[in-house]
């Protein structure tokens, strides 16, 4: 046929094909026709409905949705998240519906971006090489039925060809939103089953169960060594018998893993871009420090973050632990004062692309958390549970949480960089760390955060109103 039905996205590209790929479907995206691209163009406009990508730019929204894509793509062989979210949707391997719900709002509307950037280039270039004059009428015409004035001017405007390699990727955007269709409202597929719902329900997902379960085993490690040793605490174990010993450490490393262990941050927080200042403070006899931590959960395109992260923090502390004491010391020998903390990775790819933000950020977690792990055997031996540096997030949490100081919840959220008092609820359990020495919760004497903590306004959540408002935040 000479037709335009069959026509196909970019000849030059291999063809697609199913595979089965560690017993999973992979739906490999087909070639595709002009009319199912035509389709999925309006569907991709269909799917900026509500926020524009703009939008979801000064929100940090994007950020978010480029992270969970990246997660998706590393977890398939095919390196391509729309395979994989495909493929584990197809044996409804989800942990949770709200996961796969996150997950498939995150890769439509990066499937929409890809198509109203790239579908242009495509239809100017097949205008253009068609050779027989009537399959190009036929071509201009089945696209005058769909679309107006503005999107002929944009297929007008292209002067670059279509980039060659770029079929594959198009296409497998193409194919997710033909399969997955937009749903702006968010009122869709929440109430589909998922595998072995009925238990996943009612529990966190797997990696946040791992971390407290660790904690827990830690927590259970103090009480039984308490018994014999009553001044035992397992974070301060943990820095005389691995962190100060550790020949592959340098102090400046070494000052990070005290700061993880003071204040509960954010593994990424020690990005470059980000970092965290620790300033030496005097309050009367007693040694003290200051922590200002820009946050990881914010866009990077603005300064003022409407999510739940706060763009900046302050956490003031007496130095009365070991690693408070010994960052005390290190930060009195600098001339200024203070130090600041940052864990440099590589910023291009080797083949010379720049990294994002988000995978600069990644690395930088993924460095830490191996090297806590390491040091985490020295020290524990015996413990079955990976040591990581949000396990320090939780024990800070059930420190706060297990009471013996003046801070509410509204405290603990700014001292953890959460936007609202809810989302602390996924961290620690004041149960666990009830009872035991060695809380990093009693040294903190003042926490600000960049913007006030919100209150949902719903039975069991305390009024967080201070009468002085600077104690919930301070301009920038």
């Amino acid at each position: 046929m000479t037709g335009i039905h069959h026509t196909q996205l970019l000849d030059q590209d291999r063809n697609f094909v199913d595979t089965d790929v560690d017993d999973r479907h992979s739906k490999v995206p087909p070639r595709i026709t002009i009319e199912q691209s035509i389709e999925a163009y309006d569907l991709a406009v269909q799917s900026n409905a509500i926020f524009s990508f703009e939008d979801l730019l000064r929100s940090g929204t994007w950020h978010k949705y480029e992270k969970r894509a990246s997660s998706l793509a590393r977890k398939h062989s095919s390196c391509d998240p729309y395979i994989s979210y495909l493929s584990t949707d197809h044996i409804n391997g989800w942990t949770s519906a709200n996961s796969r719900q996150s997950y498939r709002s995150a890769l439509i509307r990066m499937a929409a971006k890809e198509v109203l950037e790239m579908i242009p280039i495509y239809w100017r270039q097949m205008i253009t090489d068609e050779k027989n004059a009537d399959n190009r009428k036929r071509l201009l015409r089945s696209l005058e039925r769909h679309f107006g004035k503005d999107v002929f001017d944009q297929i007008g405007n292209v002067k670059e060809r279509f980039p060659v390699g770029q079929g594959p990727q198009l296409a497998s955007a193409i194919n997710f939103l033909l399969e997955v269709r937009p749903d702006p409202h968010h009122k869709a597929l929440r109430n589909r089953p998922t595998k072995e719902a009925s238990c996943k329900e009612s529990r966190k997902s797997r990696s946040l169960a791992s971390k407290k379960t660790a904690l827990y085993a830690l927590h259970r490690h103090q009480r039984r060594k308490a018994q014999t040793f009553p001044n035992y605490d397992w974070r301060s174990h943990f820095w005389t018998r691995a962190v100060l010993p550790d020949d592959h450490l340098d102090d400046h490393r070494r000052a990070c893993i005290a700061t993880l262990m003071l204040t509960g941050c954010r593994p990424s927080e020690f990005s470059e871009g980000l970092g965290i200042t620790v300033r030496k403070m005097t309050v009367g006899d007693h040694p003290s420090l200051m922590f200002e931590i820009r946050g990881a959960k914010v866009s990077a395109e603005i300064g003022y973050h409407l999510g739940k992260g706060q763009d900046h923090r302050e956490i003031e502390m007496m130095c009365r632990t070991d690693e408070a004491l010994w960052l005390f010391d290190q930060v009195s020998r600098r001339a200024e004062g203070c130090v600041a903390l940052q864990l440099p990775v590589a910023t291009h790819k080797q083949t010379g692309e720049m990294l994002m933000p988000s995978e600069r950020h990644r690395r930088v977690s993924v460095s830490l958390e191996k090297r806590v792990a390491r040091l985490g055997k020295i020290a524990f031996p015996k413990l079955r549970h990976h040591l990581t540096p949000y396990v320090f997030r939780h024990a800070f949490t059930s420190d706060f949480k297990a009471g013996g100081h003046e801070f509410d919840a509204a405290d603990l959220a700014a001292a953890l960089g959460h936007q609202s008092v809810r989302t602390q609820e996924h961290y620690g359990s004041a149960n666990t760390a009830r009872g035991l020495i060695g809380s990093r919760a009693l040294q903190v004497t003042n926490v600000r955060s960049s913007t006030p903590v919100r209150q949902p306004e719903r039975q069991g959540y305390p009024s967080t109103e201070h009468p002085d408002p600077t104690n919930v935040g301070f301009p920038l």
